[in-house]
Parts: C-alpha cells; structure tokens; sequence
C-alpha cells in the first residue's frame, strides 16, 4: 500500500486497476448519495426522547428567558420539555439530608451542541413562524435540527472515512468494502436520523484523524489552515462528546511530536473557540468546569429520577459481566457488529509485528479504543440506558474500520471472503435493526439469545 497526498485523489496501488478505480469511486459517491436521501426520508417521526427533550428545554430557555436554566413555572410554558426528560441536573442548591434542594435545574446534556440547536431554532423562528410552543411545529423543528446536525454529520463521515482510506493506501476492494461497512453495518446508520451527540462528535473526530493522517502518512505539508481545522474540530469533539476526544487526542500528540510550533500555535488557535465556549458556559452555568457527568451529587437532587432509577438504568451487573456484554453479549460491539473485529486483530497483531502497514498509527487507535471502553466499564453500569447497542462505542467504529485496513488483503480469498461476508451480514442486520428501534431496550437480536437487559 502507498499514501496519497491530495484530497481527492483515489489512487491505485501497485498500479491497480483503473476500472477498479472508476467502480470504487462510484460506490463510495453513491453510498453518500444514498446516506444523504435515507436521512431525508427517515428522519420524520423518530428523533424525539430524551436526547432531544433535554436538549430542546436548554433551546426554549435560552430563546424565552436567556438563560441555560430549564425549571420553569408549569403555566409559563404549554410544552414542558424539562418535565419530559431525565436527563436534567441540579446545580447551586443545598444538601439536605440525603437529597440537594433550594437549587435551578439545567440539562445534563454539554452545551455546545444545544447552543448550535438554538441559532437554528432562531433562524427557523424568523424565517418560518415556528415555534416550540406549538406541537405540530416541535416535529418539523426537530426534523431539520437532526437532518442537519446529525444526518449532515453522518453523511460528512462517509466521506471523509472514504478520504481516510485513500490516504492510507487502500486497494479498490478494501475501500469499497470498508466504506460500504462505515455507512451500512456500523450503529452510525441507525443513529443518523436520530437527535444524539453521537454522530456529530464522531465526524469531527475523523475530520481531525484524516488531516492528521494526511500530514504524517500522506506527506501534505503542515499549513496554518489544516492545523487549525484540526483544532478545531478536536475542540468540537470535546465539547459534543468529551470521552470521544481521546481519538483526535492521541493524533494530535503524534501531530505535536512532529510539527510542534506549528501544532501548538495554530492547532491552539483552532480549538480555543469551541473549548472556550463550552467551558466559558459550563463554568457560568455550574461554578466549575468539569462536566456535570463528573458530579453525580448534581443527579442526586429531591425528586430526581436518579435517586431511584428504574429498569436499565437500575442494574448494576458484576464488571465482568458488564464487560461481556458490552463486546460479546447483548449489547456487544462485536456480537452485534462482528465487522469491527478486524480493528482488534490488527491492533493485536500490530503490537507483535513490527511490519504492519501504518503501525504506529494502529496502535494509537488501538490505544484509543482501549481506553475509551476502559472508561465506560469503569464509570458507567447501564450501558447508555435504552438504546439499540452500546451507543458509547459508536465513536469507536470507523477508528476500527480504519485499524482493520491491513488485514483485508488475507480476507480477500477461499474462505476467508466466505467469512468477511459473514461477518459483513450480521452487522448489517444489526445495523438495519437499528434504524428502526434506536431508542428502545432489549430490542437487539442478541437479547433474543441472552435474554433482555432487565
């Protein structure tokens, strides 16, 4: 495999096949196409819960009251979008007892992405009349604010995970097979129509590693312009999905072991406005800036759902348990989506074999996906509540894709292809099943195996 060095180009390794080349091309245009058409017709009818609820009780703070706090009088507000969702904190009260009283209630959810839905909001508002204290109008509001935060987001990864593997050198089988795999048999697919932080975080994050990529493989030069891109969609992925920054995190220390001066000037620059917004706010809002995510006493507050969790939510399985079941069991990433196992079989094999194409850049990813599952076994118990897969990991699978790429010429022939062409269907299936149940438990093929999650 060989680097390319431009944007567009989609090269031919060892002088492949220029035909190959032209139907490469062709499949990951239409798989964009396609993605682009599915997120216009699917996203009507499915992007409410409590994603979107808690989100969109910060919008109607800030455009009725200018402010990021979300309790209201029941009579100031037809649509009580606080009263719909769990996912609320409270912060600056008193501890009483057992339970925090006396304090303003804000959304859990990091402020960036909220704030991104309030100017559309603004602009809807103006433009169209809507407003969120008609029913009929939150529908169409919130379909436009997923089409274009999410689905946009979505079909921005298609391409830029295509982009990715040009960089890398990829055969015309390995990128249509890859790139087939992002769109089609990854949770992305069913995530795209749907309001979640998920999507957006993690085609930032790949924005960040293919202008990475294409400084330390594909040998463009280090200009301003691409160094503060990547600041700043690194900055923009902490600030939608703070866990998910460990990706552009470790190309970044790769950037900045390289072209230091440049990293640091121009890269910092990128990244200061989405970082000084999102801690500027949280700080105003919560008098500290570490996430609210960090604070359980703020979910603790009288009345708060979270004192007395229910179903999903309330279980709190052995580790081990919870490490089997968040890889190979009912919500398992690999069960669910086998695919995505290439990237772990390259990274295994890129810690033993110093001849793995691109290795120190899989054992980066390899080294990102260990600590981002560490993370979530550690921290969390419900694996991210009721939703179709382990949706904390969603981030994780085009960085798998992309680790995987060296393997996929053993995987070529005999029953080697038999079995890629397995592994392909169940996550497709599985990937397809999500697209229509994303946001209900125990709905995966696996729980009908292993039993619901609760």
């Amino acid at each position: 495999m060989r680097p390319s060095s431009e944007l567009g180009a989609i090269v031919a390794p060892d002088g492949g096949d220029p035909e190959s080349e032209r139907i490469a091309r062709f499949v990951q245009d239409l798989l964009v196409v396609a993605a682009a058409v599915f997120v216009l017709m699917g996203t009507y009818g499915r992007s409410g819960a409590d994603p979107a609820y808690s989100r969109l009780a910060t919008v109607y703070s800030l455009t009725e009251y200018g402010t990021f706090y979300i309790d209201r009088p029941a009579d100031e507000s037809p649509i009580l979008f606080e009263e719909r969702t769990i996912d609320k904190v409270m912060v600056g009260g008193e501890r009483v007892g057992e339970a925090v009283r006396g304090g303003r209630i804000i959304s859990s959810k990091p402020p960036v992405l909220p704030l991104l839905m309030t100017g559309e909001y603004w602009v809807m508002n103006r433009l169209f009349g809507w407003h969120l204290d008609t029913p009929e109008d939150v529908t169409i509001i919130l379909y436009w604010m997923t089409v274009t935060l999410v689905g946009a987001a979505y079909v921005l990864g298609i391409y830029v995970f295509a982009r990715t593997l040009a960089v890398l050198g990829a055969d015309p089988f390995s990128r249509i097979v890859l790139t087939c795999a992002f769109a089609l048999c990854t949770q992305l697919w069913g995530f795209s129509t749907l309001l979640n932080n998920h999507v957006p975080a993690t085609a930032m994050a790949l924005v960040a590693v293919y202008q990475t990529l294409r400084i330390l493989v594909g040998g463009a030069a280090p200009k301003p312009w691409r160094l503060a891109l990547i600041g700043l969609t690194s900055g923009l992925t902490l600030a939608i999905d703070l866990p998910a920054t460990v990706f552009p995190g470790l190309a970044a220390l790769a950037l900045l072991y390289r072209h230091p001066r440049e990293t640091v000037l121009w890269g910092g620059l990128g990244a200061a406005g989405p970082l000084l917004v999102h801690f500027g706010i949280t700080y105003a809002v919560t008098g500290s800036v570490l996430p609210v995510q960090s604070r359980p006493e703020l979910y603790l507050y009288e009345g708060a759902y979270w004192r007395h969790p229910r179903a999903t939510d309330a279980l709190n399985e052995p580790k081990l348990t919870y490490l089997f079941h968040m890889t190979l069991g009912r919500r398992g990433l690999f069960s669910l989506f086998p695919i995505l196992f290439i990237g772990v079989a390259a990274g295994l094999r890129a810690v033993v074999r110093r001849d793995t194409a691109h290795r120190h850049a899989i054992l980066m990813g390899f080294l990102g996906f260990l600590v981002l599952n560490g993370y979530y076994l550690a921290k969390t118990d419900n694996y991210g509540g009721e939703c179709y897969g382990f949706r904390w990991a969603i981030v994780s699978m085009p960085m798998l894709l992309l680790m995987g790429l060296p393997l996929m010429d053993s995987l070529k022939r005999g029953w080697r292809r038999a079995f890629l062409l397995f592994v392909l269907a169940v996550s497709f299936y599985s990937a397809w099943e999500g697209t229509r149940t994303a946001w209900r438990a125990s709905q995966e093929w696996t729980c009908r195996f292993l039993g619901p999650v609760c």
